[in-house]
């Protein structure tokens, strides 16, 4: 049951909070080479390789560190893309499809590699994804998926048959599965407090609770205008995903922001947990508005979100149809209390690709799409190298940036198109 005595309105990820404050209240220095508008992943990541090139950093962002999406995701680092491998596949070919898929990959190591570099204790791990088949139909398709994934990308997945589910899954809700092994888990909040000070000790200047208002161009680079102050900087990068806004016009009209609901239970017995999600996998499933579920990294809860029915603004009311949504997955967990909710914004796309570049001499990484952990990672280190003159090697770069007509930020039409997704996840 619900209570709001009991339930903490906030993300289970910060209780305790991972990160002491000490980045606000900070004078702004009056230029420096690069300025990174965006404190999470992307962000973090850039910083900590701009530094290691030798780059004069500073980073700003308008909240404090590890409080927006970097600390409110499901902790999943997951190979592949918002569309399916064979979705891939149909629209670019063969060719292309191995190159984003190998991007994919690349991005999980990415965040492997800066986990194992800076000593980070954010309990991640390679204990694989399972993509759950929310009808029989869906079996299918991940069968064909299987079958492109050895086939184009020489790949190695595991099909798991209905009647296998419960060495998978303590639960009837799905018909068969997917596992991918190179799914990781990770404590995001951990994650990216582990980028603050491995940024930080690299010498980057960051800055926590400033809002940047303006990118101004000026002759030699950009005057950047802030809500403390002005800092004249050669480059800008814009890693703000889900949370863009008018500081950068261009990109808040091709970015819309979507948001998740994320509940958390109250500790359980190890017995139940073991039943429910035995082999620890990180888990999303083939529904159009998906539910993804794990255990969280002590093994003592169920972290459960997706998209809510309810349009109210109280979190403990929409927890509530959360906590339904997951009671149909696992009966089991229906004697038990929901301890923690609370909601978050991702950054989907018009073409459902994250999206990296340069726009008017402004450097952008945004656009992940719910892969934003490994994606957002391995695109920081992609904007770096960019700015540090390397090149853009990344075949991301390479993909026009569309918007819809009209459209200036406000996603007006999401519940409409969620509306539509579940009509769908019922009919399809």
């Amino acid at each position: 049951m619900i209570s709001k005595d009991v339930i903490k309105e906030m993300p289970f990820w910060l209780d305790p909070a991972p990160l002491a404050s000490g980045f606000a209240e900070k004078p702004l220095p009056e230029r420096t080479r690069v300025l990174i508008i965006g404190g999470g992943v992307t962000g973090m990541a850039a910083a900590v390789h701009l530094c290691r090139g030798g780059a004069d950093v500073t980073l700003v962002d308008r909240e404090k560190f590890c409080t927006t999406a970097s600390g409110r995701n499901g902790g999943m680092a997951l190979p592949g893309l918002k569309e399916s491998v064979g979705a891939v596949y149909k629209r670019f070919g063969r060719d292309m499809c191995r190159r984003f898929f190998a991007a994919s990959l690349e991005s999980v190591d990415c965040v492997e590699d800066l986990v194992r570099e800076g000593g980070i204790d954010c309990a991640f791990r390679r204990c694989g994804s399972l993509t759950a088949a929310y009808k029989p139909a869906h079996y299918e398709g991940l069968k064909k998926e299987q079958d492109l994934l050895a086939q184009v990308l020489d790949y190695e997945t595991r099909l798991v048959p209905p009647a296998q589910m419960p060495t998978e899954l303590g639960s009837t809700f799905y018909s068969g599965g997917l596992v991918d092994p190179q799914g990781a888990g990770v404590h995001p909040a951990r994650y990216v407090a582990g980028l603050v000070r491995m940024a930080d000790q690299a010498g980057a200047d960051l800055h926590e609770n400033v809002a940047a208002r303006a990118v101004e161009r000026r002759p030699g680079g950009f005057a950047v205008r802030t809500d403390k102050g002005t800092v004249k900087a050669e480059h800008v990068l814009v890693a703000t995903n889900g949370y863009t806004d008018a500081v950068f016009p261009w990109a808040r009209r091709r970015i819309i922001p979507v948001e998740s609901l994320m509940i958390a239970t109250e500790a359980l017995p190890r017995k139940l947990t073991a039943e429910l999600i035995p082999r620890d996998r990180m888990v999303f499933d083939t529904k159009y508005v998906l539910f993804y579920f794990r255990l969280s990294p002590d093994g003592r809860r169920v972290l459960f979100g997706g998209r809510t029915k309810t349009a109210v603004k109280d979190v403990a009311k929409r927890a509530h149809f959360m906590q339904d949504a997951m009671n149909g997955v696992f009966p089991q967990l229906k004697p038990y209390r929901v301890a923690y909710a609370w909601s978050g914004y991702t950054g989907f796309t018009f073409d459902k690709y994250p999206h990296i570049g340069v726009k008017d001499d402004i450097h952008y990484a945004m656009g992940y799409c719910g892969h934003g952990v490994a994606m957002g990672t391995y695109f920081g280190k992609a904007a770096a190298e960019w700015i540090l003159g390397r090149g853009s090697r990344t075949v991301f770069a390479a993909k026009a940036f569309p918007t819809m007509p009209l459209y200036r930020g406000n996603p007006w039409f999401v519940p409409l198109v969620t509306e539509g997704f579940k009509v769908l996840d019922r009919i399809v």
